[in-house]
């Protein structure tokens, strides 16, 4: 270019020595005119032709600049999609010996990554092999930079909805490194600076990516330079990491559209130098095509970024409660449970007690509205020492990163923070939560082995420790193994033929006179031998085998009662699950209809536990009963938790004071309690009946107070029916130490 200047300068003073010579040689003159005219029409194209080459490496060098943008853009993405994933929370969080995190972030076209908030490699996976640390790979000081770029918490993570990118070296490659804390998709936010886990994806700008990129926008001999000096027929770009300091320069043969144009049309241009303007038209025609197609390139480029950042990701949490869900739970606790974090974590299962009667009274919004509170109240109360997860609709499971001391203090809280009185929609509600913990003790243990104690830990506390946590044991795996083999046995086609009833007299205060009997079920199981009444029956409430039993004592009753002396009824035991089932009651209604006893005879014990599951539902069932002509007692009166408002609402007849009153009468308080209840049984037109007396002192006490009926070992254990029948009928009570008894008969 420069030449074609110099040269054209030199015809111009030529021509200008020969116009003022007033030389008559006008051929030299023209020759000279000619020439310049030449040198004029290479100028201007000269000039085109370089002004349309250095445009056309500005605009590949902007495509490279954009394919490195859309580079970032997708690294981004990418590094963000792995990290916001509860999977990735689940493993990245646990043992870095994983194969999950291998098999997802040990990809062959980039370099995976997790460190802790100080930068300490966690994990690495390189191509070749050789895995430095992080610092060691991509130095110091851009790792202090990644760091100090990290959103200060989860949700900030989740705000900013993309991962940070650096443009640096990764062991003396020129490379895109993005980070992003490893979090949860939704759910509670409670990670920071100080414990994250931070997922690191490093993609290598080398020979590989840059042939992809020479492809796509048709350029040859893409390549980085090693000493920075591009040759003449090459165009460069320098590139700059994070801090603006040079790391390597992108060199290309250059595409030379002008030049291109001018050789293409150089013979036209030889043969017709007149037409030299059309001729610079097209040069300028082709340019502006090729222009067009490397704008297009780019925006193509652009725009699959944004496409790739916009993709959606799978959802792994509670729609409810944006807690994580059981899928999520079982991935994270297969994780955690490895033997870097032996004595380090704790596993809850957490099931609302109470929690079906809030639902069907209240109805499900409430119910809803109720789980909500309970799973932010979780959160407040665990903070960033456990991961929440709802797993069913009244159940939850924790993974609690602490010992098992500090975990079951924790489970305390979460309890005691449960078990007090809620608004929901206007409404105050009351429920409680059972925890069972199981504390990783024992490497060989197994994640699901680990989340069978906490289950046998709650199945415990559900049904001795309700409302509070319990922490596994052997002895408490024994129980629960026993309570199975039981459960079992009650499945079995034998159970109905080896049950039997035994019946424990009721007597009258005023006469001693026996006015009926409680029916109580007696069970010797071929297998394992005579079963405590107690620990069968409430096995047998957990499944349907209290519907076979309640229906047998029905129907034996029904059988005793028409042999009894006319006058003497029977109380038989109903559970809640009897109350709540539909089947259930109107068996018990279809068996008394179809017997010809007197339905007045017959009287259904339900206790205040029972009652209180589902008020309604009870409610109905108990009147139905009444309906019929049955009478309702209230068994267990004093230990459950109604209230007197709930009391007045009951359909009853009695109401039968616990013994644990009957066996603390030197305590005033619990003589006082039994006056309150004796007062109340008469204002409200109720029998009084006492259970568990056993002293003949006891019975005077209970007499004056002013109670109704008794039943207890003083005056007899369960008898055989058959002897149960004769002892009513021949019963001629002679209690002489009892003087207030005789002289009431």
């Amino acid at each position: 270019m420069a030449t074609l200047y110099a040269a054209l300068g030199k015809a111009y003073r030529v021509a200008l020595r020969i116009s003022r010579a007033g030389s008559s040689s006008n051929t030299a003159l023209l020759t000279v005119l000619i020439f310049l005219s030449v040198l004029t029409s290479a100028l201007i194209v000269s000039f085109l032709v370089s002004h349309a080459d250095d445009h056309a490496d500005k605009l590949a060098a902007i495509s490279i600049s954009g394919a490195i943008d859309r580079e970032r853009s997708r690294i981004s993405n990418e590094a963000y999609i792995n990290a916001h994933w509860d999977d990735a929370f689940t493993h990245a969080y646990g043992s870095m010996q994983d194969p999950w995190i291998a098999s997802q972030w040990g990809t062959p076209i980039g370099l995976g990554y997790v460190i802790d908030a100080h930068g300490h490699t966690l994990f690495a996976h390189l191509p070749e092999g050789r895995e430095p640390p992080l610092a060691e790979l991509i130095g110091s000081r851009t790792l202090k930079a990644l760091l100090a770029r990290v959103p200060v918490n989860e949700a900030a993570v989740r705000r900013r909805g993309d991962a940070g990118v650096l443009l640096g070296k990764a062991g003396g490659t020129p490379a895109l490194i993005a980070f992003s804390p490893i979090v949860r998709e939704r759910g509670p936010a409670t990670l920071d600076m100080s414990s994250y886990r931070i997922f690191v994806d490093i993609r290598l700008l080398d020979h590989k990516l840059l042939e992809e990129w020479a492809k796509g926008f048709g350029l040859r001999d893409l390549r980085w330079l090693p000493d920075g000096k591009p040759s003449r027929d090459e165009a460069s770009t320098d590139v700059h990491d994070w801090s603006g300091a040079y790391i390597g320069t992108i060199a290309w043969k250059r595409l030379a559209p002008g030049s291109l144009a001018v050789r293409e049309a150089l013979p036209i241009i030889c043969l017709c130098i007149a037409l030299f303007l059309a001729i610079a038209a097209m040069i300028a025609r082709r340019v502006r095509h090729l222009n067009v197609q490397l704008a297009e390139h780019s925006y193509t480029a652009a725009e699959a970024g944004r496409q790739e950042r916009e993709a959606r990701l799978l959802a792994d949490s509670d729609e409810l409660t944006g807690l994580y869900n059981r899928r999520r739970f079982y991935a994270d606790l297969e994780t955690a449970a490895t033997p870097e974090n032996l004595n380090a974590i704790t596993v809850g299962l957490v099931d609302l007690d109470r929690f079906k009667a809030v639902n069907d009274t209240f109805g499900h919004l409430v119910g809803d509205r109720l789980l909500l509170e309970v799973a932010q109240l979780f959160r407040d109360t665990a903070d960033t020492a456990a991961t929440l997860y709802r797993i069913g609709g009244d159940e939850f499971a924790i993974i609690l990163w602490l010992d098992a001391e500090a975990a079951f203090q924790l489970a305390e809280k979460m309890c005691a923070v449960v078990a007090t009185p809620m608004l929901i929609c206007d409404r105050q509600v009351s429920v409680g939560a059972s925890i069972g913990l199981g504390a990783f003790v024992d490497a060989e243990l197994s994640p699901l082995a680990l989340a069978k104690r906490a289950d046998h830990a709650l199945y415990h506390a559900k049904r001795e420790r309700t409302g509070r946590p319990v922490l596994f044991s052997p002895e408490l795996e024994r129980r629960v193994t026993d309570d199975h083999i039981i459960e079992a046995e009650l499945q079995s086609s034998g159970f109905e033929s080896e049950l039997r009833f035994d019946v424990q007299p009721i007597v009258s205060m005023r006469t001693g006179a026996i006015v009926g009997g409680e029916l109580l079920a007696r069970w010797t199981s071929a297998r394992l031998g005579v079963v405590e009444p107690q620990r069968f029956v409430e096995i047998a409430e957990r499944s349907t085998s209290i519907h076979v039993l309640t229906r047998n004592a029905m129907r034996r009753a029904l059988e005793l009662l028409e042999v009894l002396p006319a006058g003497r009824t029977l109380s038989v035991n109903v559970s809640a699950c009897d109350l709540h089932c539909a089947d259930t009651v109107n068996a018990i209604l279809d068996m008394v209809s179809r017997s010809p006893v007197d339905p007045g005879r017959l009287c259904i014990e339900v206790t205040e536990t029972a009652v209180m599951r589902n008020l309604d539902a009870a409610i109905n069932a108990l009147r139905r009963f009444r309906a019929l002509g049955m009478e309702v007692a209230l068994d267990d009166f004093g230990t459950g938790y109604s209230s007197l408002s709930n009391l007045h609402r009951l359909p009853l007849d009695k109401v039968k004071i616990d013994r644990s009153f009957a066996h603390d009468l030197d305590n005033a308080y619990s003589v006082s309690i039994i006056h309150a209840v004796v007062g109340l049984c008469n204002s409200l037109g109720l029998v009084c009946i006492v259970e568990g007396v056993e002293t003949t002192s006891q019975a005077t006490n209970l007499q004056n107070i002013g109670c109704d009926l008794m039943q207890g070992y003083l005056f007899s254990y369960p008898l055989n029916p058959a002897v149960f029948v004769t002892f009513a009928a021949f019963w001629a009570p002679q209690i002489t130490e009892l003087p207030s008894l005789e002289h009431g008969r």
